[in-house]
């Protein structure tokens, strides 16, 4: 598990896109396919189109020890060859988020190559990770954009998903979380 340490060099749509397909074709050489959950600034970035950077891709790594250490290693080859974050604490591509895990995984494909495919984790829980953080406008920003990509459900059964999905540490008292959301929602569709 690496610990999240940004390297303070955003990522560019381009330059992601470029790894991510590289990643893909040094998979395929190996004769290996994954597909893995996501979450963060890679959503905002591919998906919304919200943002033009993004630190980079936190994803939840296979189980398996021995796919997890070809990955990593793959990931650092891209990491070389393109200029990004290759040392241990700030790999341009990790698996920082699984200190506390993504318990779902959505149909949304943020990226595809035969050999790699990312998918989103499902809305509520994405939501329930930046309502959790609010560490800055970006945070914010995805939580609206998120909470307006929820369909059919009521201001209440959303905010008990994000009771349900918020991360534990670190801890968010439960009456904060609360104001978090109802800001939020403030945002996306007033009072």
């Amino acid at each position: 598990m690496y610990q999240y340490s940004s390297t303070g060099r955003p990522i560019s749509i381009h330059i992601l896109i470029k790894a991510l397909k590289r990643l893909g074709d040094l998979l395929q050489q190996e004769n290996k396919r994954l597909e893995l959950v996501c979450c963060g600034g890679i959503i905002s970035l591919m998906h919304f189109h919200s943002r033009a950077m993004t630190q980079d891709v936190d994803a939840i790594f296979p189980a398996n020890p021995a796919n997890k250490q070809l990955l990593i290693k793959l990931i650092k080859q891209v990491g070389e060859e393109l200029g990004l974050a290759t040392d241990e604490k700030s790999l341009w591509f990790n698996d920082s988020v699984s200190f506390f895990g993504l318990e779902t995984k959505s149909n949304v494909v943020i990226f595809h190559h035969p050999y790699l495919v990312l998918k989103a984790a499902v809305w509520e829980e994405l939501l329930a990770h930046k309502v959790h953080a609010s560490r800055h406008d970006k945070d914010i920003q995805d939580a609206v954009l998120l909470l307006k990509e929820i369909k059919g459900k009521d201001k209440e059964r959303i905010y008990e998903a994000v009771k349900r999905y918020a991360p534990f540490a670190p801890h968010v008292p439960e009456p904060l979380l609360r104001k978090r959301f109802d800001r939020v929602w403030s945002l996306a569709f007033g009072s």
